[in-house]
């Protein structure tokens, strides 16, 4: 194909032919250095590659593709999995601590904590009901022995905390449902730390599996427990009751469990209930850590 560039005679001549390129080579190293010296002047990049000047490319040319695109992206910092493994204890311990705090910490300011009037820190007001719980718990062993045993447990919260309190809770189980899997986590993870770890962290809340272990029984195995967790939405009764098994398992490791729990039917009915439950974001997780348990048993 031949086409006549103005000022240029159209000739077969070799001479001419060689003139033609070396003129047409000045034009795009002009036009190259005026758009380097002038980003402003550049085309916008299309689908993060530089738009050419021309429809085909320069002979003895090539183009320059984006860092994005000559290597992979190196990730800023370990999957969460590889991180937790690489954390030391004390940083596991400090980042728990963290986060159980930092969740009270975001309570303090909503209108229906403020309503309540709490006329102290909300983490201390928290730790005692907690306090409190721990240190009445509930009746276990031959609950259903009289009518007023089982009219006790079924009031057992009520009767520890009062009606304030018991109020509180269920509001926060409430305003916070979304929060409520990755605090639950937070506070099973929080049990398990070793004493160097409670005495050293900012966090002051003790739940020593002696205690846990009552109400996990109470959770589990009585009637005044049962109906409790009857009140309650799906998501918060099926993690009590999750929970409470690994409470449980942990008794059982540690040989303290005294009411001679047997999980095997709770730990198929907790399956059964976490399996129908499709929007607990950690499903898998919590069906995986209880076949676990199963296979030990």
């Amino acid at each position: 194909m031949k086409k006549t560039k103005r000022g240029i005679p159209n000739t077969r001549s070799s001479v001419s032919v060689a003139l033609g390129l070396a003129l047409m080579a000045i034009v795009l190293f002009l036009l190259k250095d005026h758009l380097v010296n002038n980003p402003k002047n550049a085309p916008a990049p299309t689908g993060g590659q530089p738009v050419s000047q021309t429809s085909t490319p320069v002979a003895g040319t090539t183009t320059a593709l984006p860092a994005s695109a000559s290597k992979p992206e190196t990730p800023s910092s370990p999957p969460a999995a590889e991180a937790a493994k690489q954390r030391p204890e004390a940083s596991v311990c400090q980042q728990t601590a963290d986060e159980i705090e930092g969740f009270i910490k975001g309570l303090e300011g909503k209108a229906y904590i403020k309503a309540y009037g709490i006329n102290e820190p909300l983490p201390d007001h928290l730790e005692a009901i907690i306090s409190q719980l721990l240190s009445n718990p509930p009746i276990n062993a031959n609950e259903t022995s009289d009518l007023l045993t089982i009219l006790k447990n079924n009031s057992h919260v009520f009767r520890v905390i009062g009606i304030k309190n018991l109020s509180l809770l269920k509001d926060i189980l409430t305003n916070e449902h979304p929060s409520l899997e990755q605090l639950f986590a937070s506070l099973y993870s929080w049990s398990n730390m070793n004493q160097d770890c409670l005495d050293k962290a900012s966090l002051k809340l003790q739940l020593p599996l002696a205690k846990t272990y009552e109400y996990a029984a109470f959770f589990l195995n009585t009637l005044g427990g049962k109906s409790y967790l009857s009140r309650r939405d799906p998501t918060t009764r099926i993690l009590i009751r999750y929970y409470s098994v690994l409470i449980v398992n942990q008794a059982i490791k540690h040989s303290m469990n005294k009411y001679n729990i047997d999980l095997y039917y709770h730990l198929r009915a907790v399956m059964k209930d976490i399996s129908d439950n499709s929007t607990l974001e950690d499903q898998e997780q919590y069906l995986d850590t209880l076949r676990k348990i199963q296979t030990g048993h």
